[in-house]
Formats: C-alpha cells, sequence, structure tokens
C-alpha cells in the first residue's frame, strides 16, 4: 500500500468516525496515520501532509474524548508541520488554518487569550495565502470569522462581532447555491446574528438567523451527517424566540428539532451528549411555562445521563455541570427541596474549579453559583449567604469589560442582591448602589431590547423601595414598567383606599395584558393581576360585571397553570375567592361549593410540601412539648392543629400575592417539622421504644438514668424551638 493509499484509508476512517460510526474507526485512523508518518522520514516530502494528517486525526480524539494530552500533541504535530511548510510551500495554508483550530480549542478548554490571539494571527496570514478567486478563500473566511466571534464572546468589543459578520458575509457571496460550502457558511453567518441578537436584543436579527438556519438546514438532506447540528441550531434559534415573543409553538418546533437532531447522533458520536443537553434545556424551558413536572423530571435525567457519558477532563465537562445544576436549582425552586439547592450549589462550585482564570465562561459560573447563594439566603435567612453571592456577582462583573455582551445582566444581578442586603439590612447604600446599577443597565440596552421591559421592571422596584424609604416618588422610566407601576398603584390603594389608584392600576394591567398575547409566559401573571383589581373595584363599588370580569379572567389565568404549575394553587385560591363573593351578592349554592372545590385542591400544596419533608425525616418523632412519640400520620394532625397551620390556610385563601409568600409558606413548614437529635453514649436503664409507646409520654415514665437524660434532652430542645426530637430510642 502506497503512502496516498495510506492517507487515503485513514482519511475515510476519519470521515467515517465524523458521521457517527464509533470512535474506533477514529482509533484505527489515529494508528494507520502513525504508520504513515514512521514511512516519512524527516525530508520526506509527504511528511509535512503526514503531520498535519495525524494532528487533525488526535485532534478529533480530543474533541471526542476530553483528553487534554490529545490537544496538546495535536498541537505539536500542526507545529512540526508548519515548520516543514516555509512561505510558498503548497501546504502552508492548511497548516496555517489546522494549527489555528486546535489553537482556539485549547483557549475555549484553558482560557489563555494569547491562544486565541494566536489562532486569529494564523487564521489571518492563512486567508492572505488565499487570494479573490482561490476555491479555499471561503472556508478560510469561515475560519477567521468564527475566531474573530469568539474573541468578541471573550472581550466584548463590538467590532470583533462586527468584522466576523463581515467575513461570514463575505464567504457566504464565495459559496452560491449549489455550492458545496453555502450550507456551513450559512450556518457561521446565522450563528452570527444570534449573537448580535443576544447582545443588542434587535429582534430583526433573530429572525434573520432563524432564516438563515432554515436555508441551511435545507440543504443538509436527510442522511447528511451535518443534518443533525443543522437541526440542533435552528432549535436554539426558535427557542430564543420563544423566550422573546412567548409563542409556545415556538418552542414545541425547537423541542422537536432537538428531538430529531438527537435521534440522528448515534450511541459513541462526539456530539451527542451536547445534543442531549440541547433537549434537556429545553424541557426545562418548558416546565417553567407549562408547569408539567414530568418536564423538569426528563430534564434533569437527560443532564445526568449526559455528565456520565462525559469524562472527568472533558472540556465540556464543566457546562455540563452547570446545565445540571440548573436542572436542580429549577426544581427546588418548584418544589422548595432544600437538598435539590445544595446539590445545585456543590455542582456550580464543582463547575468553577473547572474553568480556569480568562476562560470565557468563568464569569458566568460566578454568576450561577451567585444565584444558587442568594437563593438559600432566601431561604434560609443566612446573611452569609447573601454577602457571598455580592461577592462572586462582583468578582463576575470585573471580569465583563464595558461593552461585553453580557454586563448588563451581570449589572442587573449585582443591583437585586444589593437591593435584598437593603431590604434586610436597611443601609440605603445599598440602594443607591442598586439603583445607579439598574440605570447603567437600562444604558446597555436600548429602545427595542428584548430585555429592556424586565430591566425597567427592576429599576422600577428599586425606585419604588427609595420612595418607600425617602417618600420620594416617581422616576422617569417608571410609567414604561407598565406591571410594576400597576402593582405599585394597587399597594397604595390597598394602603390609602383612594379609588384613583385603583382605577389607574387596572389601567396599566389591563395595558400589561395588550403586550401579553396567547402563548406569551407572563400572560398567566398579567391575567391574575388585572382579575385581582377588577376584585377590589368589585369589593369597593359593588358593580357585579366587575365581578364576572374578575372570575372570566381567573378562570383563564387558572387553564394556564396545569396542574403541577407552580402557580395552580394561588390561582385555584383566587379564583375560589371571586365565586365566593359570587355567591354571597348572587346566593347560587353552585358557586359556593365550586368556591370549597376549589379552595381544597389549592390546599393540596400544603400537602404536598408536608408530605415532601416528612419524606426526609426519620419515621417517628418525640413531641418536645408532651413528650409523645408519634409516627408522621400522627404529626401531620399535630401540624394541622397548629397556629403554623392556621397562618398558612389564611395565606393561601387570600390569593392575592400568594406567589410572593411561597418561601415564607415553605419555610414555616420546613420550621414547624426541624428536629433536635440526641448524640450520646448508651448506659445503664437506656429506655427502649416499646416502653415509652407503651407509656404515652416520657415526662410520666418512672425516672431512671437514661430516661432523666431524654427528658432533660427533650426539655432543652424544645426551650431552643424544637417541637420535634430525635433519639436512637425512637
Amino acid at each position: 500500500m502506497t503512502i496516498e493509499d495510506r492517507h487515503r484509508c485513514a482519511e475515510e476512517l476519519h470521515q467515517r468516525y465524523k458521521n457517527g460510526h464509533g470512535i474506533g474507526l477514529l482509533e484505527e485512523a489515529v494508528s494507520l496515520q502513525e504508520q504513515t508518518l514512521e514511512l516519512c522520514p524527516v525530508g520526506h516530502p509527504h511528511r509535512p501532509l503526514c503531520l498535519i494528517h495525524l494532528a487533525d486525526c488526535i485532534h478529533s480524539r480530543y474533541e471526542s474524548q476530553g483528553a487534554s494530552g490529545d490537544l496538546e500533541e495535536a498541537i505539536s504535530l500542526h507545529q512540526q508541520a508548519l515548520e516543514l511548510c516555509p512561505i510558498g510551500h503548497p501546504y502552508r495554508s492548511s497548516s496555517l488554518d489546522s494549527l489555528a483550530n486546535s489553537m482556539k480549542s485549547r483557549y475555549q478548554s484553558q482560557g489563555a487569550l494569547g491562544d486565541l490571539e494566536g489562532a486569529i494571527s494564523l487564521h489571518q496570514q492563512a486567508l492572505e495565502l488565499f487570494p479573490v478567486g482561490h476555491p479555499h478563500r471561503s472556508s478560510s473566511l469561515g475560519n477567521l470569522g468564527n475566531c474573530m466571534q469568539c474573541r468578541y464572546e471573550s472581550q466584548g468589543a463590538l467590532g470583533d462581532l462586527e468584522e466576523a459578520m463581515s467575513l461570514h458575509q463575505q464567504a457566504l457571496e464565495l459559496c452560491p447555491v449549489g455550492h458545496p460550502h453555502r450550507p456551513s457558511s450559512l450556518s457561521n453567518l446565522a450563528n452570527c446574528m444570534q449573537t448580535r441578537y443576544q447582545s443588542q436584543g434587535a429582534l430583526g436579527d433573530l429572525e434573520e438567523a432563524i432564516f438563515l438556519h432554515q436555508q441551511a438546514l435545507e440543504l443538509f438532506p436527510v442522511g447528511h451527517p451535518y443534518r443533525p447540528s443543522s437541526l440542533d441550531n435552528l432549535a436554539n434559534c426558535m427557542q430564543l424566540r420563544y423566550q422573546s415573543q412567548g409563542g409556545l409553538g415556538d418552542l414545541e418546533e425547537a423541542i422537536s428539532l432537538h428531538q430529531q437532531a438527537f435521534e440522528l447522533f448515534p450511541v459513541g458520536h462526539p456530539c451527542r451528549s451536547s445534543s442531549m443537553a440541547n433537549l434537556a434545556n429545553c424541557m426545562q424551558c418548558r416546565y417553567q411555562s407549562q408547569g408539567a413536572f414530568e418536564d423538569v423530571e426528563e430534564a434533569i435525567s437527560l443532564h445526568k445521563q449526559v455528565l456520565e457519558l462525559c469524562p472527568v477532563d472533558h472540556p465540556d465537562r464543566p457546562l455540563f455541570l452547570t446545565h445540571l445544576a440548573n436542572g436542580m436549582q429549577t426544581r427546588y425552586q418548584s418544589q422548595g427541596a432544600l437538598g435539590d439547592l445544595e446539590e445545585a450549589i456543590s455542582l456550580h462550585q464543582q463547575a468553577f474549579k473547572l474553568f480556569p482564570v480568562g476562560h470565557a465562561y468563568r464569569s458566568s459560573s460566578l454568576e450561577n453559583l451567585a444565584n444558587c447563594m442568594q437563593c438559600r439566603y432566601q431561604s434560609q435567612g443566612a446573611l452569609g449567604n447573601l454577602e457571598e453571592a455580592i461577592s462572586l456577582h462582583q468578582q463576575a462583573l470585573e471580569l465583563l469589560s464595558v461593552g461585553h455582551p453580557y454586563r448588563s445582566s451581570s449589572l442587573g444581578n449585582l443591583a437585586n442582591c444589593l437591593q435584598l442586603r437593603y431590604q434586610s439590612q436597611g443601609e440605603l447604600g445599598d440602594l443607591e448602589e442598586a439603583i445607579s446599577l439598574h440605570k447603567q443597565v437600562l444604558d446597555l440596552c436600548p429602545v427595542g431590547h428584548t430585555n429592556r421591559p424586565l430591566f425597567l421592571i427592576h429599576l422600577a422596584n428599586g425606585m419604588q423601595s427609595r420612595y418607600q424609604s425617602q417618600g420620594a416618588l416617581g422616576h422617569p422610566h417608571m410609567s414604561s414598567s407598565l406591571r410594576n407601576l400597576a402593582n405599585c398603584m394597587q399597594s397604595r390603594y390597598g394602603s390609602t383606599g383612594a379609588l384613583g389608584d385603583l382605577e389607574a392600576a387596572i389601567s396599566h394591567h389591563q395595558q400589561a395584558l395588550d403586550l401579553c398575547l396567547v402563548g406569551h409566559p407572563n400572560r398567566e401573571v398579567s391575567l391574575s393581576n388585572l382579575a385581582s383589581c377588577m376584585h377590589s373595584r368589585y369589593q369597593s363599588q359593588g358593580t357585579l360585571g366587575d365581578l364576572e370580569e374578575a372570575v372570566s379572567l381567573h378562570q383563564e389565568a387558572l387553564e394556564l397553570c396545569p396542574v403541577g404549575h407552580p402557580h395552580r394553587s394561588s390561582s385555584l385560591s383566587s379564583l375560589a375567592n371571586c365565586m365566593q363573593s359570587r355567591y354571597q351578592s348572587q346566593g347560587t349554592l353552585g358557586d359556593l361549593e365550586e368556591a370549597i372545590s376549589l379552595h381544597q385542591q389549592a390546599f393540596q400544596w400544603i400537602n404536598n410540601a408536608i408530605q415532601g419533608i416528612l419524606h426526609t425525616i426519620p419515621p417517628r418523632l418525640m413531641h418536645t412539648n408532651t413528650g409523645t412519640l408519634l409516627t408522621k400520620d400522627e404529626m401531620i394532625v399535630t401540624f394541622q392543629e397548629s397556629l403554623q397551620y392556621q397562618t398558612l390556610v389564611t395565606t393561601l385563601k387570600q390569593g392575592n400575592d400568594w406567589q410572593s409568600n411561597l418561601s415564607y409558606m415553605q419555610e414555616s413548614i420546613e420550621a414547624y417539622f426541624q428536629y433536635a437529635t440526641l448524640s450520646h453514649r448508651w448506659g445503664c436503664n437506656e429506655p427502649l421504644l416499646p416502653e415509652i409507646m407503651a407509656h404515652g409520654s416520657v415526662y410520666e415514665m418512672s425516672p431512671t438514668d437514661g430516661l432523666v437524660k431524654l427528658q432533660k434532652f427533650c426539655h432543652a430542645a424544645a426551650h431552643h424551638g424544637y417541637s420535634w426530637a430525635w433519639s436512637d430510642t425512637c
């Protein structure tokens, strides 16, 4: 077999591996290229090409397995090849591009900006060797464009993104219909348009990105090796449009596209894990919109499978850890199980350690961990968690230079944490800094930016807090923040009873609802807000039409909250309150029966929360006030007779502002079932389980050495606020 035949055979094996036919083919290709290189000693005319081909195969193995040694070897081989290709050598341009691609991969893994700068320089040198009209010029333009986009995403210089777009547009012009590189060129330009949309928020950029990805997909027929990646690219854009516009059809299409892509990546394909992660992220997004618990469970399951497929040293492992952490945090926010939050924090910490200094995702990792610490503060109230969250957000912001596409969200996150600390500590300086940061965010989000309404709301919340603190009402941006302004007016109406405030709140909520078309993720919230105001006006004015409209709006909102949706209980309670009001006005028994039924369904939230907590505690606990040993069912009865339970029922029945009380309600249940544990050594005359159960209360039993110890422990636990205690006697 000649050297040329060996090259050809190895390249066929390599290509078949890329098409998803298993890592074994790649290993065969590597082995064959290594044998071929041995046949080409120093000075052999084919040695540069052998080095390039072997390096390409080893680079592919790195992309699949993540072993950093493979990447270093690929770079070393490419460097050796380049040294053998002086200016004028026919393989010099290929050698420059190949080395540049490996340098870019090392940058993406290790975050050293010098590697990215080196890759850009090498691609620029390669491009100079492809004059206008050269058949490889379009590919070279695309390679350089991808590197410029990568530098923009790291450094935030808008000029890099504009240059990347210009390069990709030039490349596309060189690839007319029918050109084999046209679909890849369409995809590259689409990715740039998507990046600019995410930075600038202009919906036109996203629409063009979708259009370009659709054209690219049409050029990748069924069976084409790049079709699954094209499906994933289009799906990502559809998900972005859903998040901007709220059209559920976009989200469903994104899920369908991701599912099609995943099915086309066979087991062992290097892109299968990423495709599975994309699908999981979409399922998680649908859960957040629709509330179907099976979606978040499937998302978490998929993320865990992805992580299992990812070797410990794989460059994508920190990203997959982050995905799973986000899924656990989402489930915590819905179900309130503290273990999910703790696992999310642990996963984010592991991910952060794997993002070295200078890595493009290091700032995002800091933000994610900070958000989890903020959640833990809001759940447990430990100020140290909030302080850590603020510190992490500050570190993240320092990594994002002025102009960076993610700087605005980082500023907003830090502002929100400072506002929380103000609410806890009352230090006005925190509030002033939060307002200043929110203003900077708005300056970075021009009119038309998809996130501008959200940032307006954040600023308005800060201005409202300062108003409540200083009495300074008003801010030029508050009128644009319709929902927040309406809530402020409604709150003031509740305080002063001024009907004009209620009328203004209704008007603003109606305008907000008009902006939330059918399918918009915030439509249910807007419906509930407006219904609440209409119910309040009915209670003030007695106009039955207001009550009927409130009932209708709450019914529509409830339809958007299927079983499992985090807002379903609040929606049930709000509708029940309206039905009860209509019964009191009209006397129709059916309204009262429906109100009772709705309240009963809403109370199921409390039962679910109780069951979730009881699942984590021992089967029996000692009630410290009575000294009795109770089973879990008996503990539930005791809780239902408590003042804490009655307070929860009252909160739930009120319906209004139920979501803001969710953390408080969850914490109240967790606090009630907290128990103290007796850590001791067994001595003489320790009480046994049958003895305690026979007597009913440890306080009524005859004292022995072991029993006195248990009695004192129960008294001490009660003194420190614990209603329950556990000993190995239980």
